[in-house]
């Protein structure tokens, strides 16, 4: 019998059929068990009479293998299967590590990246990447049939750059330094030299130190450029329709999958334009709604982003808007200079729920402008020959924008970190989901010499003393002449499922609340051992620094911690402290934040 699919049942109602797929989970109702069984279209439930079934299926775990055959009956608001017929086809016995088959996973994000292959399979983790299959091709779409530009393809290893490599990944190639790409700017340009409008869709790799919540080192970008326009506004035109186009076609081809993450995406009604802001408009808009004065800073901070979207969301009731006309010192080199103005430049960012998704604009189109751009920049001409050839054989007027892919998705679904819309993420600790294995410090010493050797490094002032052992926090408050809340007390809890180890940071003054850090990590947790502590990390208790992440801890300071002005702390010896400012330790450390301490 033809194998039918979960999302064809509904049409097959007393008809006999075959299903195949995962053994997604089971559920006992009296003499009846449910067994769920996952495809790659969505969920099918067969109810199971035979004992014999019931008992080989309870013997199994989620993952095996199955093929079904039974008559397909109308349910309690759904289709399911009667009087099956069970094939076996490959029996799992082993415990997956994550409960991937539940409809929601409570695990903290790096617990379920450790994980990604088989957490994946969790249905609103796949629903997220469904999505983004249906951005990807929604993109091509209107760019191919309603912009009717050409799609390209270009090289994702270059020569070695001649901007510096300190962003750049450097790859050895037959003996010469090459770099993979960090986007597809140069040739997009050349590409418009020969079909005016085009676009892509091609991985960059940016070598940016950077953990927040919205870069990663390896992504997507989709990226659109046209030549010949009357007025470069048209950029945002293009730019604004392919939002919405892109909306749309989510809301009529994705709405399961949007429903399965609780409906959760931005606004952007088709008949509200996007408002546009001058940089100089948006920043004062900015002091207007909230007295922070950044009107002389140079880009915007990602607190005004936010607002600038609360704004356009309270009075158009669309999440998106426009900045434009932005300062030519934070544009590269190939911006085009405002006719009337040359500070400013003809180019835009497109903010969308608080962050930015879009930068784009116009670029120099004459060889001559653009040899006036690498020379403003401190850069040498004679190291962007290739490039500046299109411009001695003609371009036309020409621009574009680049939008990722990842922070793309991100944004539209209201997600809390990038990472979570990247299959496989790259970044500083991470290469295609998998941890890079760290450079663990241990003892005593070994981690107070790197401890202050990053505080040098990074030129923080800091208070290193040397005193006499300080078994108690009253203790360590007294002989540091600190208070006691300036005193951070470093805890060392393990996983009971996982058995990974976890830090969290407290005033010295508060005790650990056991519960507030299940909910965060996702497993009942318990205090790590003294003795495996020396054993591991080679220190003593009270000897611990709140630098997890040279233990290869995650690292978490409790809310309390960031409201006093200095932090006082053992730094790996219980003989030795660091005293320094509060905003200094968390730039360096970059922990992440959680409400779980008590009195």
């Amino acid at each position: 019998m033809e194998r039918t699919l979960a999302r064809e049942l509904s049409n097959c109602v007393g008809k006999d059929v075959t299903v195949r797929g995962w053994m997604n989970n089971t559920r006992a109702f009296g003499k009846l068990m449910f067994l769920i069984v996952r495809d790659r279209s969505g969920f099918i439930q067969i109810v199971v009479e035979d004992k014999e079934d019931a008992k080989k299926l309870e013997a199994l775990q989620p993952g095996t293998i199955l093929t079904v055959t039974g008559k397909v009956a109308e349910g309690q608001g759904h289709t399911e299967i009667h009087h099956p017929k069970i094939l076996i086809e490959n029996p799992i016995r082993e415990v997956p590590p994550i409960e991937y088959y539940k409809p929601e996973l409570h695990n903290d994000l790096e617990f379920i990246l450790d994980h990604r292959p088989i957490a994946l399979r969790n249905r609103q983790i796949a629903a997220v990447f469904r999505i983004q299959a249906e951005i990807a091709h929604a993109y091509r779409l209107y760019m191919h049939d309603t912009v009717r530009a050409t799609e390209y393809f270009s090289p994702n290893m270059v020569g070695a750059s001649s901007e510096g490599g300190a962003e750049f990944f450097n790859v050895d190639y037959f003996g010469y330094t090459a770099t993979l790409a960090q986007s597809s700017q140069l040739y997009k340009q050349i590409m418009v030299g020969v079909n005016e409008r085009v676009f892509a869709l091609m991985p960059f790799f940016r070598a940016e130190p950077s953990q927040t919540s919205r870069h990663l080192s390896e992504g997507k970008q989709l990226e659109f450029e046209m030549g010949f326009f009357q007025d470069w506004k048209e950029l945002l035109d293009v730019q604004e329709g392919c939002i919405k186009f892109i909306l749309q076609y989510l809301h009529r081809h994705a709405k399961a999958e949007i429903e399965m993450l609780g409906g959760k995406i931005i606004s952007a009604p088709a008949d509200v334009p996007f408002p546009r802001l001058t940089f100089a408009e948006a920043q004062q808009l900015y002091f207007d709604r909230t007295g922070i004065d950044e009107r002389q800073e140079p880009d915007l901070s990602p607190a005004a982003e936010r607002e600038l979207c609360a704004w356009s969301a309270e009075k158009f009731g669309t999440d998106l808007v426009f900045v434009i006309d932005w300062l030519t010192e934070k544009r590269p080199f190939y911006a085009f200079p405002m006719e009337n103005n040359p500070k400013l430049t003809n180019t835009f960012d497109l903010l969308c729920a608080g962050t930015e998704i879009t930068s784009g604009g116009q670029r120099r189109h004459t060889f001559d402008s653009m040899i006036e751009g690498i020379n403003l920049k401190g850069m040498n001409p004679a190291h962007f020959e290739d490039y500046l050839s299109i411009f001695k054989y003609g371009m036309p007027p020409h621009g574009g924008f680049g939008m990722g892919l990842e922070r793309l998705t991100m944004t539209l679904l209201k997600l809390k970190n990038i990472r979570e819309a990247s299959l496989f993420p790259s970044d500083p600790k991470r290469i295609a989901g998998n941890r890079i294995k760290a450079h663990i410090f241990f003892g005593g010493e070994n981690i107070r010499n790197e401890i202050v050797r990053q505080l040098r490094q990074h030129k923080i002032e800091f208070d290193h003393q040397i005193h006499e052992a300080t078994p108690t926090s009253q203790d360590s408050a007294r002989i540091r002449g600190t208070k006691m809340e300036e005193g951070v007390k470093s805890l060392i809890v393990r996983g009971k499922n996982s058995k990974k180890n976890y830090q969290f940071n407290i005033p010295s003054q508060l005790k650990l609340d056991m519960k507030a850090v299940q909910e965060l990590v996702g497993e009942k947790c318990e205090f790590e051992e003294p003795a495996v502590i020396l054993e591991r990390f080679g220190l003593q208790l009270g000897s611990i620094p709140p630098f997890g992440h040279l233990l290869n801890m995650d690292t978490y300071f409790d809310e309390e911690v960031p409201k006093e002005e200095r932090a006082a702390f053992n730094c790996g010896l219980t003989t030795e402290s660091v005293v320094m400012k509060m905003k200094d330790l968390i730039t360096l450390v970059q922990p992440k934040f959680g409400k779980f301490s008590k009195i």
